[in-house]
């Protein structure tokens, strides 16, 4: 692909103008290129798919039409460089966000304006399936949401090998979550396994308010925590529990303008509870309290 040299880049235009600014288009192809090795032509389908949930989002919210040109170029940009996609739906990898950037001078009228900050904030999937490719993680089954009634209890088989016992009350005897367990399955064989209980539930709510400010003297928790019938929502449970399983490992190394959706509910230290890996039965591809589906390579996500 060649490089136009002799066309200047105007960080002033328009979000959807600037992303679709051959040279945006040629940056985010040669990222693909280089990075995950795509072909041409597949990095061209990729950016053009990746650019219609771009117009989506940013016609959706006038806020991003006054996102600085570089900031919307950065974040577009580090869908490229993650490998990851801002297709929307309950599994999503990544979104576009945007935060207040302050005020300006506006050179043309010489009076003050707002401007916003892009940035890309990646999800519990998109996490997850990095750590995947990164080869952290072999697979990481569906979460179990538990409810009461069912049977739930972490425990050592004869071998001492670390299993949990579960068992869904079936008819189920109430809608009460009580919490929610996720198995991991790592290389070399092993098994990990990690969960929220109600405590730790009712905690990360806590910590998803936002500051108490003369304006919101009485901060609530993120609505999710309380969007079903009072309790949290079984799906966004599910992600944070992925969420959790994830911060006993290494850290992934990203971009400055690049952020991990949740994290912000973990700057206080949380007592929650988790097992280490274990070694486990030679059978690695089915925990020994019963297979699980795997929450990559649905057929019907993006992924």
């Amino acid at each position: 692909m060649e490089t136009k040299e002799t066309e200047k880049m105007n960080w002033e235009l328009p979000a959807i103008d600037l992303l679709e600014h051959p040279r945006v288009k040629e940056s985010f192809i040669n990222v693909l290129m280089k990075i995950h090795g795509k072909s041409e032509g597949d990095a061209e389908m990729i950016y053009e798919k990746e650019l219609l949930y771009s117009k989506k989002t940013i016609t959706g919210n006038n806020e991003f039409a006054i996102c600085t040109g570089i900031s919307l170029y950065s974040a577009f940009l580090e869908i490229a460089t993650t490998g990851l996609s801002i297709q929307p739906g309950s599994k999503s990898e990544a979104f576009l966000q945007y935060r207040y950037g302050g005020n300006v001078v506006d050179p043309k009228t010489g009076k003050e304006k707002k401007i916003n900050v892009a940035s890309f904030v990646i999800t519990a999937y998109g996490e997850l399936n990095m750590r995947i490719r990164a080869g952290q993680i072999i697979r990481m089954n569906n979460p179990q949401v538990i409810y009461e009634g069912d049977r739930f209890q972490p425990k050592t088989n004869e071998q001492g090998v670390l299993i949990v016992d579960y068992a869904p009350a079936i008819p189920r005897k109430t809608n009460h979550i009580i919490g929610c367990y996720v198995c991991i399955v790592l290389p070399k064989n092993q098994y990990d396994f990690k969960w929220l209980l109600e405590d730790d539930i009712q905690r990360l709510a806590g910590y998803s308010k936002p500051k108490v400010t003369d304006k919101n003297p009485n901060p609530k928790a993120a609505v999710l925590y309380s969007s079903n019938n009072g309790q949290i929502d079984p799906g966004f449970l599910e992600a944070k529990t992925i969420k959790h399983a994830m911060r006993a490992y290494s850290k992934l190394r990203v971009s400055d303008t690049v952020s991990f959706e949740g994290d912000e509910e973990y700057e206080a230290p949380a007592n929650i509870q988790s097992y280490a890996p274990t070694n486990n039965q030679p059978n690695e591809t089915t925990p020994q309290n019963g297979s699980v589906t795997s929450v990559i390579n649905d057929s019907d996500e993006p992924w």
